[in-house]
């Protein structure tokens, strides 16, 4: 019975993510766009977390992906440059692990994760987006939220689609 009861306990909190978005938009450099590359520099991430970027966005949206893991062997910026031109991205948006901190005390400490989103055009390679999000220990920020986020700050238009399951061919 006590197992059951710690299972139950572990679904409830792993299907809630809390997570905070703080983001920061310049205007005046964000380019018209259609086509992204998803940069993650996460050491630590679940293989099809980058697949899931694809369904993410609101259709008319070409989403490629690349990761730069410390165990590649490829060199991270060539990496970047081949899937860059591979799939002719305009803008790229990187995520990067910021920082981890604890709060509270006692019983009622806290691990939060967090990390440093930035869209950049790949044109003038300058930012024009940026987001620090905190999330309660976890590494991976569901896509759909960034996305969410994209849309609230006017950077894409459309609606986030209803959830779809990818399966990768890699």
């Amino acid at each position: 019975m006590n197992k059951l009861l710690v299972i139950c306990q572990l679904i409830m909190l792993t299907g809630c993510m809390n997570v905070s978005i703080q983001s920061n938009v310049k205007p005046d450099d964000k380019p018209e766009f259609k086509r992204i590359l998803v940069v993650s520099n996460l050491q630590h991430m679940v293989p099809t977390y980058l697949a899931r970027f694809q369904t993410a966005f609101p259709s008319g949206y070409q989403v490629c992906t690349v990761s730069n893991s410390s165990i590649d062997f490829d060199n991270p910026e060539e990496a970047i440059d081949k899937k860059r031109q591979a799939c002719q991205s305009e803008v790229s948006l990187s995520i990067d692990f910021n920082r981890n901190y604890t709060s509270g005390y006692g019983k009622y400490i806290t691990s939060n994760n967090e990390l440093l989103l930035v869209m950049t055009n790949l044109a003038t390679n300058k930012p024009f987006w940026k987001a620090i999000v905190t999330t309660g220990g976890l590494n991976e920020v569901p896509p759909r939220e960034i996305v969410q986020q994209l849309i609230k700050d006017g950077i894409i238009v459309g609606a986030v689609p209803l959830e779809k399951s990818y399966q990768s061919d890699y």
